[in-house]
């Protein structure tokens, strides 16, 4: 008889030898080197392939960054979703070479003369999605080095600049990832939002809905979210919803009702603050079973990727306070760059010239400083 006992033991991902951290001492959060503190990068004119190329797709956009190893020079474009549960494979290819054709145009670089490309897409997860979609993407042939990945593994370079820690992204969709020391990751997360996507923006979008569906039945009291949900959807009646989410409202459209939810909990409303403190929770909980399954210990960053981390006190401070008592030494940060110049740096990594490259000030993630503590309140 087969053994049917479910399997929780094998990463669902893994990072190739090439993208693991460098064999040295895991550092502290606060030791950790920003993007200021790395030297400036020198010319390097003679390189044949002076290009590099990282990509993050997600369920909202698509970024291409280029960075110019001879100047030290990145440039993005970007484009529609390339989340491949959102919009399959060929729509993702078609966001993912719109995004990059226009990065490489004004970079003024050609493909051939692209040294290596990551390119980390959400819903990225296994290896025949991941070569379906390499597959469609033809004009990145001529590129010296082309990785897909999953979209939480830029998410962890970009926080941590690819050294052991723990990336947490929650935007419209939510996913964790660790990475020890020797390279051994997990992931915990990143179902979708039929499966999963606790503590996200669709999460926190479609609670702040329910709430006030369950008002209209009779079974759960009045919330500022009923007149919220109205304006923000334009509706005229409660019972309406079910024919716009059944409907027209995608994803990324009930995910939008989030920053509803927040302004509701930041005005004193008690559900609108329930609905965060437990998105806060239930993200934590993925952290927390990250750093247990990898056996993290000591100080080490947690960098907080996402939009839904500026949802206000009730969902960060519900977060931190979960995560930093399981783990005292985990230090959570904001991101040092975008998660598109995170995959530039794997991709600097998989190319051999990580250490060629002067990261200070490239691919800054906009409006969040360098290694910014967010602490318990």
């Amino acid at each position: 008889m087969p053994n049917l006992q479910p399997e929780n033991s094998r990463p669902l991902i893994s990072l190739p030898p090439s993208l693991r951290p460098p064999p040295e001492p895991p550092p502290s959060a606060e030791s950790l080197p920003s993007a200021e503190s790395l030297p400036e990068a020198a010319p390097h004119a003679g390189l044949p392939r002076p290009f590099l190329l990282g990509v993050d797709g997600g369920g909202t956009k698509t970024t291409a960054a280029v960075l110019d190893l001879r100047r030290s020079t990145l440039t993005t474009a970007t484009a529609g979703p390339s989340n491949l549960d959102v919009v399959g494979l060929d729509g993702a290819a078609a966001a993912i070479m719109e995004a990059v054709r226009g990065a490489l145009g004004q970079a003024g670089a050609a493909a051939d003369e692209v040294a290596a490309a990551v390119l980390a897409v959400a819903s990225a997860d296994t290896d025949d999605n991941q070569e379906a979609l390499r597959s469609r993407l033809t004009d990145l042939r001529p590129v010296g080095s082309t990785l897909v990945l999953n979209d939480v593994v830029a998410a962890w370079a970009s926080g941590t600049l690819g050294r052991p820690g723990v990336a947490v992204i929650s935007g419209t969709g939510s996913n964790t990832l660790g990475v020890a020391a020797d390279g051994r990751t997990w992931r915990c997360g990143g179902w979708g939002h039929l499966l999963g996507d606790e503590g996200s923006g669709y999460w926190i979008g479609l609670h702040g809905m329910r709430a006030a569906v369950e008002f209209r039945d009779g079974r759960a009291p009045w919330s500022a979210l009923v007149p919220r949900l109205l304006a923000f959807y334009h509706l005229d009646l409660v019972e309406s919803v079910d024919d716009l989410v059944y409907g027209s409202l995608d994803k990324a459209g009930i995910a939008a009702f989030a920053v509803e939810v927040a302004a509701a909990a930041a005005a004193g409303d008690a559900v609108a603050h329930r609905i965060l403190t437990d998105a806060g929770r239930l993200l934590a909980d993925q952290v927390r079973t990250v750093i247990d399954r990898l056996g993290l210990t000591g100080e080490f960053p947690v960098s907080l990727v996402g939009g839904t981390f500026n949802s206000g006190p009730p969902f960060l401070d519900a977060f931190t306070a979960r995560v930093t008592t399981a783990s005292p030494g985990a230090r959570l940060v904001r991101p040092r760059m975008s998660p598109a110049a995170g995959a530039v740096l794997l991709a600097a990594r998989l190319a051999g010239t990580e250490q060629l490259v002067g990261w200070a000030g490239i691919g800054d993630a906009p409006g969040t400083p360098t290694e910014e503590l967010v602490r318990p309140r």
